[in-house]
């Protein structure tokens, strides 16, 4: 078994102050009240219903399927037929509810109780059928939202070795998004799913092509090192001209299948007691994440290719600022703790002391504010962000139906944007999202 990732929301950090004007007039309620906002969540999940992939998969792969089985005390798991693997309990989730829908069955099963509920039949048609959440977006407020997968995020650590049910079964994911774009009337934005893995990068090619040529315009995968290669690494580029050809955003997720949050090795979690959470990984959230975004920024991945753009949903906005890093000091001495001095003192550092490895043609933290855009949470200090001045990089995301998701999204969200300006307000809401993924 693979225990790759974490799935709790890292605490928000502190944004470090960085030099850039955003100085408005602020606006009035009955100003806000005129701007014609269309409200779009950068941050909501599908369900991926039992037969899912068994009906989307290629014929010739559907002994690679994964399916949903019950186990001997009544638990519904999604399971690898091809390696007799339980992965993950089918349990829907409840926004606000302290956690409850969605850790209750696993507690009870570790405690070996029998299965009360029947998770199957309880899961709202606002989880798995698109025509549903198209009503549902109506009850939240919101006119459209991304779909984000939801077991996709965690059963590629179970079968990590094998690449053929991986692929196999993002295919069949993507052979959904399809149709559930189709369905959704315009207000549904399924999210491919996609991976760097295997050398051979046919594969992943074909499959972008596929998403591009459907209207599918961004593809959930994993950061961090690929078969252990960096992301930026040369074998790497057709991945990025593909992206860019075929107007698709990879999108950095929290968790995603085969890649732990912190980006650390597996040797740091042997005999961790729980193959999905663990403290150490939680503690280092925001660690995989920089280290991704650092490496493409400083192996000069944005200078060859300028229109490439990455989003990063439920990893906060909290890595930004600490990755920039302090504006003066001495190498070493300043900036964040866990992070060091940031990109830019780190570049020049390099630069006296051997010369650049790669010459940019941009300061480092320019790339990250220009490539890089982030949902948030109202936990954390949204008008501080705009305040430090990298505003332009936030988006809105309810994480709508998980447990740390909001009911009243827009009730928790509107709270903490007193003091912005209506154009922050307004991108923020649905413009940044909008224009990232190149769409009306």
């Amino acid at each position: 078994m693979n225990s790759r990732h974490l799935n709790f929301d890292p605490y928000p950090g502190e944004a470090a102050q960085v030099n850039f004007d955003e100085q408005q007039s602020n606006p009035t309620s009955d100003q806000r009240a005129t701007e014609a906002i269309v409200i779009f969540d950068f941050d909501q999940h599908l369900f991926e219903y039992p037969n899912m992939w068994m009906d989307h998969c290629d014929p010739d792969k559907k002994d690679l399927a994964l399916e949903m089985t019950r186990d001997e005390l009544g638990y519904p798991w999604l399971w690898s037929r091809a390696t007799n693997q339980l992965m993950f309990i089918y349990a829907k989730t409840v926004p606000e509810d302290g956690f409850v829908s969605f850790f209750g069955p696993w507690q009870n099963w570790k405690d070996r109780k029998p299965a009360e509920i029947d998770y199957v039949a309880d899961m709202p048609a606002t989880c798995t059928e698109p025509k549903a959440r198209v009503e549902q977006l109506d009850e939240l407020g919101i006119d459209k939202t991304i779909l984000l997968p939801h077991f996709g995020a965690v059963w590629g650590r179970y079968v990590y070795d094998r690449l053929d049910i991986i692929r196999a079964n993002l295919t069949a994911w993507n052979r959904w998004a399809v149709t559930v774009r189709q369905e959704g009337g315009g207000r549904l934005e399924p999210s491919g799913h996609v991976t760097l893995r295997g050398g051979n990068l046919d594969w992943l090619e074909k499959e972008l092509a596929y998403l591009g040529k459907n209207g599918i315009k961004s593809a959930f995968m994993s950061y961090g090192l690929v078969d252990g290669r960096r992301m930026s690494h040369p074998d790497h580029d057709r991945a990025w001209q593909a992206f860019v050809d075929n107007g698709i955003v990879p999108v950095f997720h929290i968790q995603d299948a085969d890649v732990r949050a912190s980006g650390l090795e597996e040797g740091w979690f042997v005999d961790a007691g729980d193959p999905l959470f663990t403290a150490l990984d939680m503690t280092f959230s925001h660690l995989g994440v920089q280290v991704a975004a650092a490496d493409l920024i400083l192996n000069g991945v944005f200078d060859k290719f300028p229109a490439l753009k990455f989003a990063t949903v439920e990893l906060t906005a909290g890595w930004i600022g600490p990755l920039i890093g302090a504006t003066e000091g001495i190498p070493g001495s300043t900036g964040n703790v866990v992070n060091g001095p940031g990109l830019d003192i780190s570049y020049g550092y390099e630069a006296i002391a051997r010369r650049h490895t790669v010459q940019l043609k941009r300061q480092p933290s320019e790339y990250l504010l220009d490539h890089f855009r982030s949902t948030v949470n109202p936990m954390e200090p949204i008008k501080a962000y705009f305040d430090t001045g990298f505003g332009k990089n936030l988006m809105f995301g309810s994480d709508w139906p998980h447990s740390e998701g909001w009911n009243k999204p827009l009730t928790a969200f509107r709270s903490k944007m007193d003091g912005v300006t209506a154009e922050q307000d307004s991108k923020f809401f649905g413009g940044t999202a909008a224009e990232l993924l190149g769409i009306s």
